[in-house]
């Protein structure tokens, strides 16, 4: 970006993103409109926002397909955003072009995942490190061929290497390679797109401490993204947590590890194996259920699904076990997702109709013990015989308003907003819920029942 920066600009963050979207659109072609079809929006970065202080490591944790990288993509407009503000130094990324938009390309770089595809193979090292120098015209020809030189150096290899091709170096050698090119322009803030994940263990180590060396020595600002929790306790600040292209909890590495607040967070950091004797019997505690697709994300808290801390209604005695059991119940019977075709005796997919009344009870009875492998309470087990009966005669929807009239939790109904506090969590455990509603507020120490 420009140096004459305004002293506002030079006292706040380096970049700050805000409502930052990027949908992929499906059936979106000439030929689907044709065909009469609807376009489906897959939501991978849905209204993300946050800051990343000068100087600073912010690590940015999710699991895979999560929108991690397509944040740092959309954030650097590798992508365009569908949209949000990504504003650097500033001044608005998306607003710039020509000669802006070239500054911004040299004041922002990115080291990608995968070092093996990253390199053109086709091209000597010092070719791809010298080609941002090209691109952007810096210097004369001598003055880049010494840049490469200094850049191969000062990661790790031989400047007696550079007329060598990418294919006679090892994973980690690579990856110092594709750290040289994103260095060539000195830049100020890089995006680290998971930099070591391909890379063995021990190289991971020596490719960390290189990226912390350079930091202190070019002043360095990151964006570490990573699904490996260990990379990002040792290198970041701050920790922002992504699920199902939102985030759900940001705050200093500490905070987050010491002290996780969103049930999301406290399942990832649970499901990390250890390695002290001591818990060598521990049963982790791993997250339960499959992602939703973003294509069709859960309404409210969109980790609701999974989570083993969802709120119900504020009068209704029941404990968590039976509470998810009669969530997932409920999402199943939503989705269709019950064979009826044959339960019982009763072929409800024939011409024969409804299953006689006084077969009902067995009917009920048989898909009880199909769909519930949790012992319910009677009331709530009278709750759930009175639903599946609407399915002896077919009506789904009768079912699912049954099971939603006593149990709808306001994880479902609204979302959680993230907040504005120095640790903030998108939860409503740590939100005002509607009174009227008979729901309370919820401290992180209570039970969730």
């Amino acid at each position: 970006m420009s140096t004459d920066e305004s002293p506002t600009d030079a006292a706040g963050p380096l970049v700050r993103v805000e409502d930052l979207q990027k949908y992929f659109w499906e059936n979106d072609s000439v030929f689907d409109r044709l065909l009469g079809d609807e376009p489906v929006a897959v939501r991978a970065v849905d209204g993300v926002s946050f800051d990343v202080d000068r100087g600073e490591t912010l690590g940015l944790v999710g699991e895979s397909g999560c929108g991690k990288s397509t944040t740092g993509e959309t954030l650097l407009r590798l992508q365009e955003p569908t949209d949000g503000r990504v504003e650097f130094a500033g001044r608005d990324v998306y607003d710039l072009e020509s000669d802006d938009l070239d500054e911004f390309r040299r004041e922002a770089q990115v080291v990608f995942q995968d070092p093996f595809s990253s390199l053109d193979p086709r091209m000597t090292i010092g070719d791809i490190v010298r080609q941002p120098l090209d691109v952007h015209d810096v210097g004369t020809g001598a003055d880049r061929r010494e840049r490469v030189r200094d850049l191969l150096e000062r990661v790790g290899l031989s400047a007696d290497q550079l007329d060598r091709y990418p294919h006679e170096f090892s994973g980690g050698q690579r990856q110092r390679i594709g750290i040289a090119r994103a260095l060539a322009l000195e830049p100020e803030f890089l995006v680290l797109d998971e930099p070591t994940s391909a890379l063995d263990v021990s190289v991971q180590a020596q490719v960390l401490n290189l990226l912390e060396d350079l930091q202190t020595e070019f002043d360095l600002t990151y964006l570490l993204i990573s699904h490996d929790l260990s990379v990002i306790r040792h290198i970041c600040d701050r920790v922002a947590v992504m699920y199902l292209g939102e985030i759900v909890e940001i705050g200093p590495v500490e905070s987050i590890f010491e002290d996780p607040k969103h049930p999301y967070t406290q399942a990832l950091l649970e499901s990390v194996p250890r390695a002290t004797t001591d818990e060598r019997e521990r049963d982790r505690e791993t997250i339960s259920g499959d992602v939703p697709s973003p294509r069709d994300p859960p309404s409210g808290c969109r980790f609701r699904t999974r989570c083993p801390k969802v709120i119900p209604p504020g009068d209704l005695e029941i404990d968590q076990e039976e509470y998810r059991a009669i969530m997932d119940l409920r999402e199943r019977l939503e989705r269709h997702d019950v064979s009826l075709a044959s339960v019982d005796g009763a072929d409800l997919e024939s011409d024969e109709g409804p299953v006689p009344p006084e077969e009902v009870s067995a009917f009920v009875a048989e898909l009880k013990s199909r769909l519930l492998e949790t012992e319910l309470s009677d009331r709530h087990d009278e709750n759930v015989e009175a639903a599946l009966s609407n399915l002896a005669s077919s009506d789904w929807e009768a079912a699912t308003e049954r099971l939603a009239s006593e149990y709808e939790s306001v994880c479902e109904r609204r979302n959680p907003k993230l907040g504005d506090a120095h640790h903030p969590v998108a939860c409503h455990l740590f939100t005002d819920v509607d009174a009227a509603d008979g729901e309370r507020r919820r401290g992180g120490g209570g039970e969730s029942n």
